[in-house]
């Protein structure tokens, strides 16, 4: 049939012009039933035969470049398995990440799928703008059993299950080996409190390198150090932040001391070079707290870098680290919601999360595959993020979305910069973000 090119209309326009002239020449009068009957048939076969699947292209965001090679692989298999459809990744800067996506939705020309956090979860789903996936998932029986329990119900509102969990992160402490060695210093493990980092830290500061990275970042900053210590970010209802409260207030003075004493870069210093990405990776800093997701960064950095459990509280005997991690979601106003859903559900799929696993960029949430991603890296203890979940806190958020972290940051890099006391840290941060609860 590839040599037929002549369409089906034209096909039977040429037929009747023809039974019109056999007729006209009084041809044999069964012949000729025959002859239409042949008509009738080709009109019926090439009239029911059913169109070619029109091809659809969705849009995926997502922030973070190190992880587009593995995401490009994602792709690739997904589209093999659907030919009819085609993703379009678009990478946008976490700096612009949600004043886009916000953009996007108020205009109606949102990404069909997108990454989500914990933080921003509760406000996406409450105003509808994701959608909700629980019958999708009952209908295709999508076994959510392979997925942490934490990470669900990080992403379900009301009962139901909002985003396919994609991966999991938890806090650690890296260094730089060389810079240890350098020094005479002991590499960091387990038995480390926070007497030991600073001891190691004062031994590390020489010339133009610090000892360590004492920021005002949460995550992979001081909500390690608060809930370590015994302390709490917010309250159990969500509705007032805890900073102001001795354990958490003591953990904070104890990061400020780092910049006190000159063994961490003040707040001029880290506001001009990002500590993760340059000064750490540049050499310039011997510690520093960073995410799971950062290992691949670092080991392909040509620096010689490990990973260590953060060190426990002196007070507490106790370690604490954050987990969080993102889940992938489809918007609610997407023209296409079979292709996103068809996508979303792949992205949750144990061929997605091999690919991840593999890539070593960040740990998969779908059960199974997190050794594979300790032994992507093998010249890293990255055991120890997997350790870490043994000791780990739910990341901290409230149902009025991010503004009061934004708000308590402010203050704490107004402290770390040296524009406001550490006497008035914890109140005015407390204060700063219980406005910013109350005003949303």
């Amino acid at each position: 049939m590839s040599g037929f090119v002549l369409p089906v209309s034209g096909l039977l326009r040429h037929l009747l012009a023809t039974l019109f002239c056999l007729r006209r020449l009084s041809m044999n009068r069964n012949l000729l039933k025959i002859i239409m009957l042949a008509a009738l048939l080709v009109a019926g076969v090439f009239g029911s035969t059913p169109a070619a699947a029109q091809s659809v292209t969705i849009t995926y965001a997502l922030w973070d470049n190190n992880q587009l090679p593995a995401h490009q692989q994602i792709v690739a298999a997904f589209e093999k398995e659907n030919p009819n459809i085609k993703v379009d990744i678009q990478v946008v800067p976490w700096g612009n990440y949600w004043d886009k996506l916000q953009t996007a939705v108020a205009g109606g020309e949102a990404y069909d799928t997108f990454w989500m956090n914990g933080p921003n979860f509760p406000v996406y789903a409450s105003k509808g703008v994701i959608a909700d996936l629980k019958d999708r998932i009952a209908a295709d029986s999508v076994d959510t059993s392979k997925y942490p329990e934490a990470m669900l119900n990080l992403y379900s509102y009301n009962g139901d299950l909002y985003g396919l969990p994609k991966d999991f992160d938890t806090i650690a402490l890296f260094y730089n080996k060389d810079l240890f060695d350098a020094a005479g210093v002991a590499y960091p493990d387990d038995t480390w409190t926070w007497d030991d980092l600073a001891a190691a830290a004062a031994k590390l500061t020489k010339d133009d390198v610090w000892g360590f990275a004492s920021t005002t970042a949460d995550q992979s900053g001081f909500w390690n150090f608060v809930f370590a210590n015994g302390g709490e970010v917010l309250s159990e209802d969500k509705s007032k932040v805890m900073l102001d409260q001795p354990a958490a207030c003591d953990a904070i003075k104890y990061l400020y001391k780092f910049v006190a004493d000159k063994t961490s870069p003040d707040g001029a210093t880290t506001s001009a070079a990002d500590p993760w990405t340059q000064l750490f990776p540049g050499g310039k800093i011997a510690m520093i707290v960073a995410g799971s997701w950062m290992s691949r960064t670092y080991a392909d950095s040509g620096l010689n870098i490990d990973v260590a459990p953060l060190p426990k509280s002196p007070t507490t005997d106790k370690r604490a680290t954050v987990i969080h991690g993102l889940a992938n979601v489809m918007w609610s106003g997407t023209e296409h919601p079979d292709e996103a859903w068809a996508f979303v559900k792949f992205l949750g799929s144990e061929t997605a999360a091999n690919i991840l696993a593999q890539s070593g960029t960040v740990i998969p949430a779908y059960t199974g595959y997190q050794q594979a991603w300790v032994e992507a890296i093998p010249q890293m203890k990255l055991q120890v993020f997997m350790d870490a979940t043994s000791y780990a806190v739910a990341y901290p958020t409230a149902p009025q979305g991010t503004e009061w972290s934004a708000q308590v940051a402010t203050v704490l890099n107004e402290v770390w910069a040296g524009n406001i006391s550490i006497d008035d840290a914890c109140s005015a941060a407390t204060e700063a973000g219980n406005n910013a609860l109350a005003a949303q």
